[in-house]
């Protein structure tokens, strides 16, 4: 027998001090109160406005951002070659096949790079994850954090740093929307 879960108290006002782009929509159904559209052409951004923290139990809950960077499918293949978090799920590869992303092992390549950082650079202040985001260029963010985890708190100004020289990256980190199962405002049922 299904338990019916409690009605969600949403009062929209209770968002007017996040920017319009970041709000739910008036009514608190699922999306962007002035479209998804509208926020992704202010992403990527340096610093995410305070109060996208999701609440515990069933209320309307934010999107999730990642901060990171964003790749296409072969630039993520090529920094996870060259930092050396390839670890591939097909080993070894038959001669005719060229690397590539889809022979990528995501989760032992997640927990190289947590070691990479650990081991050779030191850096103890950011769990490694790989998402889909939305983005103007590539769609594959490896993530150093997310609003879900801690809020707007970025790791250290000189982990990214050390983590942005690592890889070769040129453009600095930023915050990005996911695409997956937390891609906007709903009704969702958070437990910790």
């Amino acid at each position: 027998m299904r338990t019916a879960r409690p009605t969600i108290q949403f009062n929209p006002s209770d968002y007017d001090y996040l920017p319009l782009n970041f709000q739910p929509p008036q009514d608190g159904s699922a999306g962007f109160r002035t479209g998804k559209e509208a926020l992704i052409q202010e992403l990527p951004i340096p610093l995410l406005p305070h109060g996208l923290l999701p609440k515990r139990g069933f209320h309307i809950q934010p999107p999730r951002f990642h901060y990171g960077w964003v790749f296409n499918s072969d630039e993520f293949y090529v920094v996870a070659a060259r930092c050396g978090f390839a670890v591939r799920n097909v080993t070894p590869l038959p001669p005719d096949i060229t690397p590539t992303i889809l022979y990528l092992d995501t989760y032992r390549a997640k927990k190289e790079l947590a070691k990479i950082l650990r081991e050779k650079l030191g850096i103890h202040t950011c769990s490694p994850d790989f998402n889909i985001v939305y983005a103007s260029k590539g769609h594959i963010s490896i993530s150093l954090t997310n609003n879900y985890k801690r809020g707007n708190r970025r790791p250290p100004d000189e982990d990214v740093q050390a983590i942005q020289k690592f890889f070769g990256m040129e453009e600095p980190a930023g915050w990005f929307l996911e695409a997956e199962a937390y891609r906007q405002w709903g009704p969702r049922f958070i437990t910790w």
